[in-house]
Order: structure tokens, then sequence, then C-alpha cells
């Protein structure tokens, strides 16, 4: 029998929610929505041998300026490797279709990087992890005129409009993206100046543990300490909870954000994550 590939749209949902809860090779992104919500997209391909599926990938789009590889499952046989180079090719001509020009992925461990390697992607940067108890350094005496307060869902496209702003590919969010990012938000909360949006951060906790998901400045307000306000404002609001930890994620090569973090009392933990980067135009 041949081998088909079929987009998720084209398989059958209950067969391939089965798939990807066995315990198969697996790896699954860094996402604001479930692997499962992604099943039925066509930016989901499957590789199907005797009626079977074998192997599944997502290249969910972002934007229109770069994907993400969301997920990938494959049968623990010894083909995950040929599997995931025939899945690739697929969803390249996909994305292509979708005139999309770039496809990222984190490298979390060595089989995907050697797997990413091997398909042609390149190391653009690498991901660092920073933890604290508590956030500290000096309380910034910040200009009377910025308004600290909760953000509210009404605010959310005012907040997608600065965030376009404040990040490049890959790091931007699509608006259902970001409204999923509000909803799971433990804390979010924005900064205004003379009624006007300026920043934002977002906020997530996991048991006894902060996460800062999301943190952006107009890029033209930079230097103010407006980030280092909506920090002390996040520790100020958790004060008493006995949380154990705060933790964030940033680039290596943000030297501002490093720096930043560094002086609220963050430390890094952990190995660096690399960010790969295939071009598909």
């Amino acid at each position: 029998m041949s081998i088909r590939v079929q987009s998720g749209a084209e398989c059958g949902q209950d067969e391939l929610l089965s798939f990807i809860n066995r315990p198969n090779l697996a790896y699954e992104h860094l996402d604001w929505f479930p692997s499962t919500a992604r099943l039925s997209k066509d930016s989901t391909l499957c590789l199907c041998y005797a009626g079977q599926i074998e192997a599944a990938i997502s290249v969910a789009p972002e934007t229109q300026d770069f994907a993400w590889l969301r997920f990938f499952f494959a049968q623990r046989d010894g083909n995950h490797s040929t599997n995931f180079n025939q899945l690739i090719e697929h969803a390249k001509i996909w994305l292509s279709s979708q005139s999309i020009p770039q496809l990222f992925s984190l490298a979390t461990s060595e089989w995907l990087e050697n797997l990413l390697l091997a398909n042609g992607f390149y190391m653009q940067n690498r991901l660092v992890s920073l933890f604290t108890h508590r956030i500290s350094g000096s309380d910034p005496d910040p200009d009377s005129k910025i308004v600290i307060r909760p953000m509210r869902l009404n605010d959310l496209k005012a907040v997608w409009e600065l965030d376009q702003r404040c990040f490049a590919p890959p790091w931007q969010l699509n608006q259902l993206s970001l409204e999923k990012c509000y909803q799971l938000g433990e804390y979010v909360s924005l900064a205004t100046l003379d009624g006007t949006l300026i920043a934002y951060q977002v906020t997530t906790r996991f048991m006894d543990n902060l996460h800062l998901a999301r943190l952006a400045v107009h890029p033209q307000l930079r230097g103010r300490n407006i980030a280092k306000t909506l920090l002390f404002d996040l520790s100020r609001h958790f004060e008493g909870s006995h949380f154990e930890s705060f933790s964030v994620n940033t680039q290596e090569d943000n030297l501002a954000s490093l720096r930043l973090y560094s002086l609220m009392g963050f430390k890094q933990e952990g190995n660096l994550v690399p960010v790969y980067c295939l071009d598909l135009a």
C-alpha cells in the first residue's frame, strides 16, 4: 500500500485524537491553544500507511509573515525521521500556497533539533529562561500621568495594535492568540499615558509559580521605566499570595530585557532553547 499525506480536515478526528494521545514520540510547541484545537485544520498534515496514521504535524501560521511548528507526533517505530521529512515537504508546499515566507520551531530536544537541521532549518536565536523568588531592585517613581490598571476585554484591539508595533516575527501574536492569552492570564494589566495605551503585561499561573508571558512597551517610550513600573505593580498585586517564583523567557540577543530582569533579581536557569527558522520564499 502507498503512503498518503492528507490534511487534518480530511482525517477522521476520533482516530487523530486517539493517535496523539498515545505514548508516541511527541513535540508540542509552547502554544496558547492546545494541540487538540488544531487537529481539524488544513495546517495539520497526517501521514497514513495501510489506513493507519503514522505521524502528524501542525504548521499553523500565526500571521501572514510566519508560522510555527506547533506539534509533531510519530510512532516509536524508528521511522520518525523519514516521516518528518515527508510531512515537512508537504508542509512547505502548503505554506507556500498560503504565501507564508518563514516557518519557525523551538528545538526542545536533541532528536527534534537533528530533524530540523536535516531539513534546512537554521538557528535564528535562543531563548533564555529567567527566575526569581522576589522581584527586587529600586521601585521607580512613575510619571504622574501614567496610569496602571487591569486590562479589559474591550482593550484587546488597541493592545493587539501595540503588540504588532512592539514585536517582530516570530514573536507577534494574532488577535485570536492575544485573546486566548488574555483569557488565560492570572493578572493582566496595562499602562496608559494621557489616556493612550503605551504598555501591557500578561502573567499566567502554574500551580504556585507565576510566569510573565507577555510584556510590551511602545517603542518610542522605552527607557522611561514603564516596564519596571508594570513589574513592580505585578509584584504588589501578588504580595502576600505566597507564590514560589516568577519566571520569564526572553531572547538571547534582547540585551535590554536581560539587563532589566537582572536588575530586578531574575537569574538564568536551565539550558538555552534554540529557535530555528526555515525560509520558504
